[in-house]
C-alpha cells in the first residue's frame, strides 16, 4: 500500500483512524480513498453482524406465515374478507423488507460493500409496512370484519393518515441516511441543517403516530362497549385478546424504549457487538403483534357471514363442546352495525330469524 497498512488480529474491539491538519489557518482539507475493514466473520461491522442473522431467521418466519395465510385464504376463497387483504398484504410486506435487509447484509459481508439497491428498497417496503399496519390496527379496532361489513367515509380518513405517515417516514430515513453517508463530504452548517430537517420531521412522525395510536385506543374502546351492550359475549372475546396483545406490546415498546435511552447515555449496558439486540427486539415486537391479529382474523369457512350475524345469548348455554369458539349466532335479515344509529336498531327486533 502506498500509505501504509494497519493490521490488527489478536483483538478485538472499536478502532479509529485519525488525520490531523496542524495548520489550523490553512484551507479546509478533504481526504478522499478507499478504507477496508476486515473482521474474522467478514467485512460487516461487528454491531450488524448478529442483525443479519436475525433478518435471515426472521424472513423464513415471515415467509411461513405468508404461506400457512395465503394457503388458508385460498381454501376458503369464497369466505374472505376484505381486512384479510390487507392483513396479508402487510405479511408480505414484512417478507419483502426482510428480505432485501438481509440480502443487502450479507452482501456487504461477503463483498466488503452495500447492495445499495437492496438497503434502499428495502427502507421503502419497511416505511410501506408500517404505514399500512397503522391503517390496518384502526380497522380492526372499528371493528370491520366483525361489527361492520364496511367503514364508509371513515376509510378515506384512514387512507390520508397512512399516506401522511409513509411521505414524511420516508423522506426522513433517505434523508437520515444521506446525511450520514455523505457526512464526510459536507460542511458542519450543511450537516446541521440537514438533522435539522431531520428532526422536524421526526416530531411530525411522532405526532401522526399519536393521532394513531390515541384512535386505535378510542375506536378499541367504543366497539367493545357496543359488543357489551348488545351481549355479542364471543365477539367481545376477540376485542379482549387483541386488547391484551396490544396493551402488552405498548408496555414492551415503552420499557424497551427507556432501556435503549439508559443504554445510550450510560453506556456500558449492552456491548458494541450486541447492539444490534435493540432493534431486532422491537422488530419482534411488531411481529408478536401481526401474528396475533392474523390469527384473530384468520380465514375460516364462515369468515364473510360473521360480519352479519348476531349471537343469541338466550342460546349460549345450549352450545355443545363440538362449537368453535365464535359461540352461537344466528342469522338475521339485517344486522344492527356499529355504524347505525340507536333509533334504527329497533326496527331490528321485528325481523324474523333463522339459525345459521
Amino acid at each position: 500500500m502506498k500509505y501504509g497498512r494497519f493490521e490488527e488480529t489478536e483483538q478485538s474491539g472499536k478502532y479509529a483512524v485519525v488525520f490531523a491538519n496542524c495548520n489550523d489557518e490553512g484551507r479546509s482539507v478533504i481526504i478522499e480513498g478507499h478504507t477496508v475493514w476486515k473482521s474474522r466473520h467478514g467485512y460487516l461491522p461487528g454491531d450488524l453482524f448478529g442483525l443479519m442473522y436475525f433478518y435471515a431467521i426472521t424472513f423464513l418466519v415471515y415467509f411461513a406465515i405468508l404461506l400457512c395465510y395465503g394457503v388458508t385464504m385460498k381454501m376458503f376463497e369464497d369466505a374472505n374478507i376484505p381486512i384479510q387483504s390487507w392483513i396479508f398484504g402487510t405479511i408480505c410486506m414484512g417478507t419483502l423488507e426482510v428480505f432485501f435487509r438481509s440480502g443487502d447484509l450479507f452482501v456487504w459481508n461477503e463483498d466488503g460493500s452495500r447492495f445499495w439497491v437492496a438497503y434502499y428498497v428495502g427502507i421503502i417496503i419497511g416505511v410501506l409496512k408500517r404505514g399500512i399496519s397503522r391503517c390496518l390496527l384502526v380497522m380492526v379496532a372499528l371493528g370491520w370484519g366483525v361489527v361492520r361489513d364496511e367503514l364508509g367515509p371513515i376509510m378515506k380518513k384512514i387512507h390520508v393518515l397512512g399516506v401522511l405517515y409513509i411521505l414524511v417516514s420516508l423522506v426522513r430515513d433517505i434523508m437520515t441516511e444521506v446525511a450520514y453517508s455523505e457526512i464526510q463530504r459536507m460542511s458542519q452548517e450543511k450537516e446541521e441543517e440537514l438533522f435539522d430537517i431531520v428532526s422536524i420531521l421526526g416530531l411530525v412522525i411522532v405526532a401522526v403516530d399519536l393521532i394513531f395510536y390515541f384512535w386505535i385506543i378510542d375506536s378499541l374502546s367504543a366497539t367493545m362497549e357496543y359488543l357489551e351492550n348488545m351481549k355479542q359475549t364471543s365477539k367481545l372475546l376477540r376485542y379482549l385478546r387483541l386488547r391484551c396483545i396490544l396493551m402488552f406490546s405498548i408496555l414492551f415498546g415503552v420499557v424497551w424504549a427507556v432501556f435503549g435511552i439508559v443504554d445510550t447515555y450510560d453506556a456500558g449496558i449492552v456491548t458494541q457487538e450486541a447492539r444490534w439486540v435493540l432493534d431486532a427486539a422491537m422488530e419482534m415486537n411488531y411481529l408478536f403483534v401481526l401474528i396475533a391479529v392474523a390469527i384473530l382474523w384468520r380465514p375460516q369457512q364462515n369468515a364473510k357471514e360473521y360480519a352479519y350475524v348476531m349471537q343469541l345469548p338466550a342460546m349460549t348455554a345450549a352450545v355443545n363442546d363440538d362449537d368453535d369458539d365464535e359461540g352461537v349466532i344466528i342469522e338475521l335479515a339485517g344486522v344492527p352495525s356499529a355504524m347505525d344509529d340507536d333509533d334504527e336498531l329497533d326496527e331490528f327486533n321485528d325481523e324474523p330469524i333463522s339459525f345459521s
